[in-house]
């Protein structure tokens, strides 16, 4: 006889811990796990929705889980938070220079006062026991000067808008195993049986999309529908639900969260209860909508995108958050120069998210990967993006672009005073290969466009140890793993590599090393074995044969750059070979091939 296996419930306040729940769960023979993001409401709404679909037990963490067991019938069993937990964190800390204070519900301030008690720490610890209370005290903190502050989820999120950088405490496996052996147990004194509602049953039969039963108040009775935009679905169906209210039924295709659904509502009562019935079900999303370059987001999103972007936690960015701000007191176009990976495409983000006309969509245009098609449709189409108005219009790589492609989208933007309707953000690459024009020039003299220039990452050396350190809390996260720091040696190979790709080359080498590395500190050689492939790809192969008929130029061009990829990307070492000083290395690297 097969023993029923216990189905729980995962509520996961942060995305890391849903993926560890996940990992570990495979090895339980008995348990069947489902997990959700959701943080503190969300999260509660989330069990709201997920009720009746019979579960065993609920497993979460810290202020979430005292949420769901508020209301709860099923078992709630909390995830505990372990004293190595903060250790954990405060040893990533360490490595960097700032001051850091812990915030957070008592769930993490009791563990951070037993580890300073044990190891004679001196730590600023906040215990809050509301949300209200976490901007009142972090304000206090940010006046002191403290600009760290390790925290849960909810106090990550209000610290960002605050200003400040949020390091998220995350539980150990440990912690977990001990919630899931505690929920075998609770599971073993208990017994809960659950029928479907004939309704449900009527509801479902002969279906083949998903079901949705909404009350007229917006809670879920009952729902087979479990993407990972549920929260957005729901919120829908509730506005569609008000209405509704005097519909017996309807169908139609409605554009969600940028996917197209059909879908069909039937208005019906059962038990002297008002539901609404919804059949949901995806259909591919129209060309032009999102495919091919072009692509339309809202501020949510950005917002998303850039506080999660590890150019956000550089120095570089800081440095450039007044001249944002100044930037924002206008409509003026901006153009973003610098090479390729230096943040062009997080500074324009961040100019739209902290712009006035952050409530009106953010629409980017990739001239990179734009066709024919897509391009007929921004010229010519009435519903093109640039017959619009109070938009903010991303257009980045118009160095992809032709010049006749350029021309005629420097005319339109000035025809049609797109630019005047709408604020425009241009990119531009550095690192494309050099011609006798300049691909911006036309943009910033007619436009006119004001200027913002992001260095290169090899100009920002002490820039890549203080946003190495921090992006590895960040690594830890996703990639589930307890990677404390670097080696002196490994930092200093970090530093002094060239770095062709900048921050988006750093990153992906970051998350490589963090992959290779089983020790709590990465070490210089892992560092050296990863930079040699990279200077492999970047730096080309040298040639047996040598080409004497092209100019003077050309031949100190590639020179320069055999002896670069023979010291494995180290400029000093290369300079020093060459007889020339570094700055003379540069400018001949960045000369007209």
């Amino acid at each position: 006889m097969n023993r029923k296996k216990i189905k729980i419930l995962g509520i996961a306040p942060y995305q890391s811990l849903k993926n560890t729940m996940n990992t570990l769960a495979a090895s339980y023979e008995n348990i069947e796990l489902v997990t959700y993001v959701g943080n503190l409401e969300a999260g509660a709404e989330l069990v709201k929705q997920h009720l009746k679909d019979d579960f065993d037990i609920i497993i979460s963490r810290g202020g979430t889980a005292e949420r769901i067991r508020s209301f709860s019938s099923v078992p709630v069993v909390e995830i505990p938070l372990s004293v190595y937990d903060i250790l954990r964190v405060i040893k990533l800390m360490e490595a960097s220079d700032g001051t850091y204070a812990v915030v957070g519900f008592s769930s993490i301030t009791m563990p951070a006062h037993l580890l300073c008690d044990l190891l004679n720490y001196n730590m600023e610890i906040i215990t809050i026991h509301h949300e209200k209370e976490v901007l009142p005290a972090l304000s206090k903190l940010k006046e002191k000067g403290y600009y760290f502050v390790l925290c849960d989820v909810i106090t990550e999120t209000l610290a960002r808008q605050a200003g400040m950088n949020p390091i998220l405490i995350t539980s150990g496996t440990e912690s977990i195993e001990s919630a899931f052996e505690q929920a075998a147990q609770i599971y073993s004194y208990s017994s809960i049986l659950k029928q479907r509602c004939s309704v449900l049953e009527d509801a479902l039969k002969n279906q083949t999309a998903d079901t949705i039963i909404l009350r007229t108040d917006g809670s879920v009775l009952f729902s087979t529908y479990h993407a990972e935009n549920i929260s957005t679905v729901m919120d829908y169906l509730k506005t569609l639900i008000q209405e509704s209210q005097n519909t017996s039924s309807s169908k139609a295709f409605h554009l969600i969260d940028n996917t197209l659904y059909s879908l069909s509502m039937k208005h019906t009562f059962y038990d002297s209860s008002e539901l609404f019935l919804f059949c949901i079900e995806p259909n591919p999303v129209p060309a032009g909508s999102s495919k091919y370059g072009l692509r339309f987001s809202s501020y949510a999103d950005m917002v998303d995108m850039y506080s999660n972007s590890f150019y956000a936690l550089t120095s570089s960015a800081k440095a450039l958050a007044e001249q944002i701000k100044q930037l924002n007191q206008s409509s003026m176009p901006v153009m973003i120069l610098g090479e390729k990976g230096s943040g062009k495409n997080q500074i324009a983000a961040k100019l739209y998210i902290d712009s006035p006309q952050k409530d009106n969509p953010y629409i980017i245009i990739d001239c990179q990967l734009i066709n024919d098609k897509i391009w007929n449709f921004l010229t010519r189409h009435y519903n093109s993006p640039f017959c619009d108005k109070n938009n903010t219009i991303f257009i980045s790589n118009i160095q992809a672009l032709s010049d006749i492609y350029r021309q005629q989208l420097l005319s339109i933007l000035l025809d049609t005073n797109a630019h005047k309707r709408n604020r425009i953000l241009i990119s531009c690459s550095q690192t494309i290969e050099k011609t006798s024009s300049d691909p911006s020039r036309n943009f910033i003299d007619y436009l006119p466009c004001t200027t913002i220039y992001l260095p290169p990452l090899r100009e920002l050396t002490e820039d890549i140890s203080s946003s190495a350190n921090l992006y590895l809390n960040a690594l830890n996260i996703e990639l589930s793993r307890q990677v404390v720091g670097f080696e002196p040696d490994a930092l200093f190979l970090l530093r002094n590599y060239n770095w062709p790709d900048n921050f988006m080359q750093l990153k992906r080498v970051l998350a490589e090393l963090v992959l290779l590395t089983t020790t709590p500190y990465i070490q210089a050689e892992t560092v050296q074995n990863v930079l040699e492939k990279e200077t492999q790809q970047y730096i080309p192969c040298i040639s047996s044969t040598f080409d004497y008929e092209r100019p003077l130029s050309d031949m100190i061009h590639n020179i320069v750059k055999v002896v670069v990829s023979q010291c494995h990307g180290n400029q000093t070492q290369a300079a020093k070979k060459l007889g020339i000083g570094r700055t003379t290395l540069w400018r001949y690297l960045n000369s007209e091939e």
